[in-house]
């Protein structure tokens, strides 16, 4: 495996990205990745929070019924 030809083309895929929620998964993949500390930090726990909450705020939820149809589809193959 050529890890330059790998990170060559990583470079060029992450050009093309648009995404600014992508982008930021990525950053926190890297971070996470390069630090010697793997624990989410509190700035991040409540990030995801207020991201989270948004995301409910905007309608984007299911309800009690709907998550256990669908964790029962979890356990089938």
């Amino acid at each position: 495996m050529d890890i330059q030809a790998e990170i060559n083309w990583i470079h060029q895929e992450i050009d093309k990205v648009k995404d600014p929620t992508f982008v930021e998964k990525l950053k926190r993949l890297l971070l996470s990745t390069n630090s010697t500390v793997s624990e989410t930090t509190n700035v991040d726990y409540n990030i995801d929070i207020e991201k989270a909450l948004e995301s409910i705020k905007n309608g984007h939820f299911h309800s009690e019924a709907e998550a256990r149809e669908i964790s029962r589809k979890w356990g089938r193959k």
